[in-house]
């Protein structure tokens, strides 16, 4: 029976060899496969160019404040409009003599001590976005991302 003992332990060491041979090749196989899938970079979408729309400039005669000793001030005002896209400025061109009503009925409404500070022009610029940003029609709306003064002249 000496004998017996000794195939069963040279047995036992060849499975263990094997069976550590297969490991190895699986893992090593596996990991060449997982090296060979391309590396997912993540696409960078491409970055949309703003669209802009330009108004020509305005020029309007602001409401005298009660508290204010100034007579006939006029505001001359351009501006520029930021949009999503060339449909949305489609659609202003289509619409401009709107557009202008709508802006030059919001100016003229402002004093001149509101427009003479920062917060009166930026309230300004949210009051424009806002009042320009709407359903033109059935089909086309408008939203506008953001108001941008050119020119901003009081006398």
């Amino acid at each position: 029976m000496p004998t017996t003992k000794k195939k069963l332990s040279i047995f036992s060491v060849v499975l263990i060899l094997i069976t550590l041979l297969a490991l190895g090749a699986a893992v090593y196989f596996w990991y060449q496969s997982q090296s060979k899938k391309p590396v997912q970079v993540q696409e960078e979408l491409p970055i949309a160019s703003p669209v802009f729309f330009t108004l020509k400039p305005f020029t309007v005669s602001l409401p005298i404040a009660e508290d204010s000793l100034d007579i006939n001030k006029v505001l001359y005002i351009g501006m520029v409009l930021r949009i999503a896209d060339e449909n949305q400025k489609t659609v202003l061109l289509e619409y401009l003599p709107e557009v202008r009503s709508d802006v030059l009925l919001l100016v003229s409404k402002q004093t001149v001590n509101n427009l003479k500070t920062e917060t009166g022009k930026l309230e300004l610029q949210q009051q424009v976005k806002m009042t320009l940003s709407r359903q033109y029609d059935t089909k086309h709306s408008v939203k506008i991302d953001e108001v941008l003064f050119t020119d901003f002249i009081i006398r």
